[in-house]
């Protein structure tokens, strides 16, 4: 664990995808790497509203979920620093999605926000994101558990 304060708490991701197939990815504030959209789970929410709430306060973005990927809760991959300095063990659903509506506007949550193909993912991702990646355009006929 990355420091003496560690919380867990539920989350979701998605990867997100356009009319023309490419992927929705932000430059994270904390990293400084790219990422597919996250965040946690509300109190009193299900993981697929708070999948949809978050990609519209974070991307103006409204969203059809296609399918469940998996769950992730390895910590190698899914501890992640807070700003505040603690650390967050996520256990997150991750969710294929396409866009319904919206234009792309990328909240102060990511110091970048853009689509990009499949075959021309920015560097640096984070590692849980390329494990998130790799699973989502495998297409796994059953979901994963990591």
């Amino acid at each position: 664990m990355r420091s003496d304060s560690i919380s867990i708490r539920p989350g979701v991701a998605g990867v997100v995808v356009n009319d023309e197939g490419n992927i929705l990815l932000h430059k994270r504030r904390v990293e400084h790497a790219w990422a597919p959209p996250s965040g946690a789970v509300n109190p009193g929410e299900d993981v697929r509203g708070a999948l949809k709430r978050e990609l519209r306060e974070e991307a103006c973005l409204e969203v059809e979920i296609d399918r469940f990927v998996g769950l992730y809760s390895d910590p190698a991959f899914q501890v992640v620093d807070d700003p505040s300095g603690d650390s967050i063990h996520f256990v997150t659903s991750l969710f294929a999605c396409r866009v319904s509506d919206g234009r792309l506007e990328g909240s102060d949550e990511g110091l970048d926000w853009g689509w990009y193909e499949p075959e021309g993912l920015p560097d640096p991702l984070l590692p849980y994101a390329e494990r998130w990646l790799t699973d989502t355009l495998a297409g796994h006929a059953r979901p994963v558990v990591r």
